[in-house]
């Protein structure tokens, strides 16, 4: 499982940021103040836009009009950090 997760980030196009996972953001309108509200808007994390990018695509009919994936960095995660140096990205 991990040698498939270390393939893929060393395959990913990091989009200039360091440690990179994306997320599926579906931004709702009149949202709420409210972190299960907001925990409702994200799926993921990914760590590679193709693999986010394809599940929004085949499961679109769980998202708005507005979902968009999204680059993230781990950079604040020393644990993600350190692997992502560890393999090389």
């Amino acid at each position: 499982m991990f040698s498939q997760i270390e393939k893929t980030l060393k395959a990913a196009n990091n989009e200039g940021t360091s440690a990179p996972y994306w997320l599926i953001l579906d931004p709702q309108q009149n949202m709420r103040r409210d972190v299960h509200c907001l925990a409702g808007q994200i799926t993921g994390p990914f760590f590679c836009r193709e693999d986010a990018q394809e599940e929004l695509d085949k499961t679109r009919y769980n998202y708005s009009d507005r979902a968009r994936v999204y680059c993230c960095s781990g950079c604040y995660s020393s644990k993600y950090m350190n692997l992502c140096k560890n393999i090389g990205i």
